[in-house]
């Protein structure tokens, strides 16, 4: 089966950064780029951004706090700061008022000059902790990258003029939602491309997981308890890498094992959407649907195995669940009149072909996508960014009603 690009196998069409970081850095501060979009309309997912400015002073915004390495000079880099979410997010609200921009804040990094990437801020637990879950952790693939692969081709990948802001889709991913519906903070280690375990240069889960165990290591007062985390993989493995879905088992449990050897108390699985599904498909023979929907559906049967027997496995230390991804999509495609939605079979952007620079290149719309919001798919695998806050929905809703420590 030829690779389908479903969640951004660019290594032949761009260079990976991935020099290794090492050593937790000394006292500094960092500046905050605060992102919003150039128009209102999901059309358009460009964005631009402009400098923190200090409410008081007027001056540039100091984040005062740490980098994990001393100083932003790879992709692998995060920000440790003393300062909340929610006081950044007040100061690009602020600062986008003072320079007379009406859009909302749709995004927020750390980044020390114009040439820096755009790093993760990560706030600090306060000594004094409940036991309430206070932040989410995600690891997996270009369903829920929200930047990674983007800094890690050094913003070449998605294109940003086409797809918004380092999110293979055009606005927010489904977990960026849900956090917000949860006020969490949300902490992203997924990356596009992204498998079971490592393909090339490109982390797989299980890597993520160990990159999760080091930086958090270094966090202050980080309790593993108080954390949601969020597991969604496999879409590359059978697509793009022709794994099995037992291969696939294996390593995420693998991956999902260290985390609860680490602490972890509450972990979110959630199963692969029906990837035949997609616009993509349509491009390829017939048997490479047939074959990854029965992989898909095979996959998906697994991963119920996985979770009871880690719930069993570890009792009542452990509440690990299983979204059902799928039943959603599938609901959808079946009955999209509830949704709103009245295209399921195209992507919004008008991408024709199957080529392995994609996703580094701008694309126009289809003539008949006139609302976004009324179509699954952003291009030819990746939904909109309506279907992942449909999806969010969702899953909120299970969170909810099946993690009893979220506020």
């Amino acid at each position: 089966m030829k690779k389908l690009l479903l969640l951004g196998a660019l290594c032949s069409a761009v260079t990976v950064v991935s020099t290794e970081a090492a050593a937790l850095g000394g006292s500094t501060y960092t500046y905050l780029r605060c992102f919003y979009r150039v128009s209102d309309t999901p059309k358009t997912p460009a964005t631009s951004y402009h400098w923190g400015l200090d409410p008081t002073t007027g001056g540039w915004y100091h984040v005062k706090g740490n980098w994990w390495k001393d100083g932003p000079t790879s992709w692998m880099n995060m920000f440790y700061t003393n300062t909340s979410q929610a006081t950044l997010k007040s100061v690009c609200a602020s600062t986008l008022t003072k320079k007379g921009i009406k859009s909302q804040v749709a995004a927020f990094t750390g980044a020390d000059n114009s040439l820096s990437l755009n790093y993760t801020i990560y706030t600090n637990d306060s000594t004094t902790q409940t036991g309430k879950i206070n932040k989410i952790i995600t690891v997996g693939d270009s369903l829920s990258d929200n930047q990674n692969l983007y800094n890690a081709t050094q913003w070449k990948v998605p294109n940003p003029k086409s797809w918004f802001v380092g999110r293979f889709s055009n606005h927010k991913v489904w977990e960026e939602y849900m956090a917000e519906s949860l006020g969490l903070p949300m902490y992203n280690w997924a990356v596009a491309g992204a498998a079971a375990d490592s393909y090339y240069v490109i982390p797989g889960v299980n890597q993520q997981v160990d990159s999760v165990l080091i930086y958090l290591k270094d966090a202050p007062n980080y309790k593993w308890a108080n954390s949601l985390f969020t597991v969604l993989i496999g879409g590359n493995d059978l697509v793009n890498y022709d794994r099995t879905p037992e291969s696939i088992i294996a390593k995420e449990q693998e991956g999902i094992e260290k985390l609860i050897v680490a602490g972890a108390k509450n972990i979110l699985m959630l199963n692969v959407p029906e990837l035949s599904k997609a616009p993509v498909f349509a491009m390829r023979p017939a048997e490479d649907a047939v074959k990854v929907k029965a992989n898909v559906a095979d996959l998906n049967a697994r991963l119920v195995v996985l979770r009871d027997a880690m719930q069993a496995k570890y009792g009542t230390s452990l509440n690990i669940k299983l979204f059902d991804t799928m039943s959603v999509m599938n609901d959808m495609l079946a009955n999209p009149a509830s949704y709103g939605i009245t295209n399921t079979t195209q992507s919004c952007l008008d991408i024709n072909e199957i080529a392995s620079t994609t996703y580094a290149y701008q694309q126009g719309l289809r003539a008949n996508c006139t609302d976004p919001n009324t179509f699954v798919f952003w291009d030819t695998l990746h939904p909109t960014t309506n279907t992942h806050r449909i999806i969010a929905e969702k899953v909120t809703a299970f969170v909810r009603a099946n993690f009893t420590a979220v506020p």
